[in-house]
């Protein structure tokens, strides 16, 4: 297996948008690369692969992204490294956010997504199976995802964090991260919540003490918020300075808080007088402390993704195996058991061989 993409390691959000591809996207990703799974979050795109090599998987990210020259933030895995590499990805080792939630979700439905549509294989069904499966444990047996972490439970936070009465005016309740977010507030006593809904929206639940208004009407609604929260897929702003600073009478501090990726809200209204702008790159220095405190449960992850992938490259060993498995025993039943045992030595480092010695003892 074979995985290339870029992530919030090594490129900013302002390139990461660029790859933010759509459904139709993804599909046109699979149909091009073959056997493929598309990984598509705020953090990172990835894609994983076994039909075809890196260069053409690159080419065609550049393509569809248009963002030219992309080698500095492109990184390159294969083989056990690209195993390893899903793994953590699953597990939420290599997230901003260590030990997130979010992250095992977005794996098991681009994975479904992949399968629905007939693009996985056998060792990418096995290796995403059992990265699912190993994340799973992990959070079972570890205390890695204990304490809540997760880019919406980080925004609720900070909202809280105002002090006193927070008014919160939630734009895009209706989506993953937006519900989540919501869902994340609602416990929080000082908070009292706004939440917009489209027209003929049927994505929009309705909680008690939640207003529900428009989304149409949410600049009616800025100036008396003390938070807003935006966390839509629409291509377009849904906050902007000119319009947004038309309608701020009151003169008070006031946290926006952008969890969209390409983002939602204009970058340039945190030059309006009072304003201070978070966007997803700003939620990783935010969650650094509580990174620190699940060092000790990443490290025990480690070595559970370790023992997980090394189960996972048996089976997938066994697997290309079984097409030679035939005449590999009609050529082991013309051996006797010690020339096996002298071609087992010299085909095999001193490890594996030790290895094979130690099976055999336990046969005893």
């Amino acid at each position: 297996m074979k995985a290339l993409g870029i992530s919030y390691k090594n490129a900013p959000l302002s390139v990461r948008e660029q790859f933010s591809f759509d459904a139709q996207k993804r599909e046109a990703i699979r149909s091009a690369l073959g056997a493929s799974v598309v990984i598509c979050t705020c953090n990172r795109t990835e894609l994983y692969f076994t039909d075809t090599d890196t260069g053409k998987a690159a080419a065609l990210l550049r393509e569809l992204s248009g963002a030219g020259n992309i080698t500095e933030y492109l990184r390159i895995y294969e083989d056990t490294a690209a195993l390893r590499h899903l793994f953590r990805v699953t597990c939420g080792i290599d997230s901003m956010i260590l030990g997130e939630d979010e992250i095992l979700r977005q794996v098991k439905e681009a994975y479904a997504e992949a399968s629905a549509a007939g693009s996985t294989d056998f060792e990418l069904n096995t290796a995403f199976q059992t990265a699912i499966t190993c994340a799973k444990r992990i959070k079972t047996e570890t205390t890695l995802s204990k304490t809540p972490v997760s880019a919406a439970t980080i925004a609720a936070n900070e909202a809280a964090r105002l002090g006193g009465n927070v008014n919160v005016l939630m734009i895009g309740a209706s989506g993953k991260i937006g519900s989540s977010t919501l869902k994340n507030l609602l416990p929080r006593t000082n908070v009292h919540i706004t939440q917009t809904a489209r027209a003929h929206s049927a994505g929009t639940v309705q909680y008690d003490g939640v207003r529900t208004v428009p989304y149409d009407r949410r600049y009616d609604f800025a100036d008396s918020a003390d938070c807003i929260i935006s966390a839509t897929s629409s291509p377009h702003f849904t906050l902007t300075k000119e319009r947004l600073g038309a309608v701020l009478h009151t003169n008070k501090p006031r946290l926006l808080i952008d969890l969209a990726v390409p983002p939602d809200i204009e970058r340039t209204v945190a030059g309006i007088e009072g304003v201070r702008l978070i966007g997803i790159d700003d939620l990783g220095e935010l969650a650094r402390r509580n990174n620190e405190l699940k060092m000790s449960a990443a490290e025990q992850a480690e070595l559970i993704i370790s023992e997980e992938l090394d189960e996972l490259k048996k089976k997938l060993a066994f697997h290309a195996f079984l097409p030679h498995l035939d005449k590999a025993r009609e050529s082991a039943e013309r051996l006797t058991f010690g020339e096996l045992l002298y071609k087992l030595r010299d085909g095999l480092d001193s490890t594996q061989f030790a290895a094979v010695l130690d099976v055999m003892r336990g046969l005893e």
